[in-house]
């Protein structure tokens, strides 16, 4: 049977509130579910959300009220990372981090900054700079405090491979992208009616994956 390891991450600034200490990285008794301490990787700040690769060999860490996101190397024998290398998201306080249909890309959104960028996945792994930012733009919601941009807070991609889908907590909105491979370009496709104090923030898809839901 093969040997099944968790990934966890974490808030580690005092600002966040983070009681956190890095990525803590566990093997999983598939048995009984108990979790054994393999590694603690304590030198990132906020690597707050991670996305594995389709085969295991590598893991992504965007951090939390930086600019940055980070690769990592898997030893799939005893489920240890190394870090690969970083790169800029273009944007401050990214969320939240998806593959696109071919895991080739990896799409980031910019709570703070109100954008969306696209990582090129490198063979090696590695992460390569994006060639273009999207602000992600609309109207905002009536919240005085909570409501002050965008806000784009998740970014999954749809079942089928076709759409990003941005759940906006400033707009009340879900927005979904279009995202083409061969030019590696953003291309907004449309956008919810806003829904008046709501605060849209994480999307799963229902219903066999044909609909988002926030």
């Amino acid at each position: 049977m093969q040997t099944c390891f968790a990934y966890v991450g974490s808030y580690t600034e005092p600002e966040r509130q983070g009681r956190g200490n890095g990525i803590n990285v566990y093997r999983v008794d598939r048995r009984t579910g108990a979790f054994a301490h393999v590694q603690r990787i304590s030198q990132l700040e906020n690597p707050s959300f991670l996305a594995l690769s389709a085969d295991g060999r590598h893991l992504y860490s965007v951090h939390g009220d930086r600019t940055e996101a980070t690769s990592f190397r898997i030893d799939e024998r005893i489920g240890k990372l190394t870090i690969v290398n970083r790169q800029p998201t273009g944007g401050y306080n990214p969320v939240h981090l998806a593959f696109d249909r071919t895991g080739h890309y990896l799409a980031i959104a910019n709570y703070t900054t109100d954008s969306v960028c696209v990582l090129p996945v490198l063979p090696d792994g590695s992460l390569g700079p994006y060639s273009r930012l999207t602000a992600v733009q609309g109207e905002l919601g009536p919240h005085k405090t909570q409501q002050r941009g965008m806000y784009p807070h998740d970014i999954p991609l749809d079942p089928q491979g076709r759409f990003f889908y941005v759940p906006c907590k400033g707009g009340d909105c879900v927005i979904s992208y279009r995202f083409d491979v061969r030019r590696g370009l953003w291309s907004r496709h449309r956008a919810s009616r806003p829904v008046p104090v709501q605060g849209l923030a994480i999307s799963h898809f229902i219903r066999g994956g044909r609909w988002p839901m926030s």
